[in-house]
């Protein structure tokens, strides 16, 4: 029998719908309210002044953001912190259901198929505040042979928007999934997609990436001098097919440090806060109090100056829309 878990979850949902949806209800008897409940979570972009409320407040994030541990009791996310109980590294593509397809590697897919697929694949949807690496590599592979590109970013091909990605990669001998930023600790999907889909992931991101997934698994640019020396052996690699199948043929996770067990590990970390008697860390006295209470008070107050800059910038605008518009009419 499932162990009931009542969760408040703060706004915004959509970064935290992952680990409602897809993990949580797996472990526990998942309830969402707002009245009784066991654990408040909120995200990178909930509001600070949600998180004056009461409750065990935990973190989560889906993005390269450190917690702040000032205002959140425990958190979940990339980065390889120790913070005693109060933290879990929980890497974001333990929560597509593509992974766990990775784990049992049920690929039945030729040999001689995997060679005759075409060359390069890229999905890009939302480039903002991402390296410049990506493109630069991107114009560089692209000079040997062309790189289809079907998400919103460098589309080359037309159409809409990619809606069977693993379906579209799986198509091609290599796939370029780079991060948006190079941060210890944080893998995202894009590496594990195209593991998933057997096709040979070019990476670039997190450098701490070889405890996550075996490193010969897969072509790191960091492993090399320039992106010219990378695309090289690219080339080498596309050119000659038992040094790419070897590649493509290993296990695809590190056997030292893994997220297999991912399930095992929040499982633990829900019930250790559940069954702790004093689970709030958070202190409600002394400077730590103070510098939380402060910080709210510092965004309600900016928040209503702007509205209140906001508002009236709207309405001299309107004046002077009647103003003009009377003056056309008189003319």
């Amino acid at each position: 029998m499932k162990r009931k878990l009542i969760i408040k979850v703060l706004p915004p949902y959509d970064e935290v719908h992952g680990l409602l949806s897809c993990v949580l209800p797996e472990l526990f008897d998942v309830e969402i309210s707002d009245k009784s409940y066991d654990l408040v979570i909120g995200s990178t972009k909930t509001p600070i002044e949600y998180l004056n409320c009461e409750g065990i407040k935990l973190f989560y994030t889906g993005e390269n953001i450190v917690p702040d541990f000032n205002f959140y009791d425990y958190a979940i996310g990339f980065d390889y912190l120790i913070f005693g109980d109060r933290y879990l590294r929980l890497p974001l593509y333990c929560l597509y259901p593509e992974f766990e397809g990775l784990i049992s590697q049920p690929f039945w897919n030729s040999d001689e198929n995997k060679l005759n697929r075409k060359f390069c694949s890229m999905v890009v949807s939302n480039n903002n505040y991402a390296s410049p690496l990506r493109k630069e590599f991107f114009e560089e592979l692209s000079k040997y042979k062309r790189v289809d590109s079907a998400g919103k970013y460098l589309n080359n091909m037309g159409g809409g928007y990619l809606e069977d990605k693993q379906t579209f990669i799986s198509q091609y001998k290599f796939n370029i999934a780079f991060e948006n930023s190079s941060v210890p600790g944080y893998t995202t999907e894009k590496i594990m997609h195209a593991m998933a889909a057997d096709t040979l992931p070019i990476y670039w991101g997190n450098p701490l990436v070889g405890k996550d997934f075996n490193p010969r698994s897969f072509v790191n640019l960091q492993d090399f001098k320039s992106i010219k020396e990378c695309v090289d052996y690219i080339v080498f690699l596309d050119q000659n097919d038992e040094a790419y199948l070897e590649i493509l043929h290993e296990d695809k996770f590190n056997p030292e440090g893994n997220y297999k067990d991912y399930k095992e590990r929040i499982r633990t970390f829900f019930e250790h806060i559940l069954s702790e008697e004093h689970a709030s860390r958070l202190s409600p006295y002394g400077r730590q109090a103070i510098y939380r209470q402060e910080q709210i008070d510092k965004t309600v107050f900016y928040s209503k100056l702007h509205a209140i800059g906001s508002n009236f910038f709207l309405k001299r605008c309107n004046s002077l829309k009647s103003v003009v518009y009377r003056w056309l009419h008189r003319s």
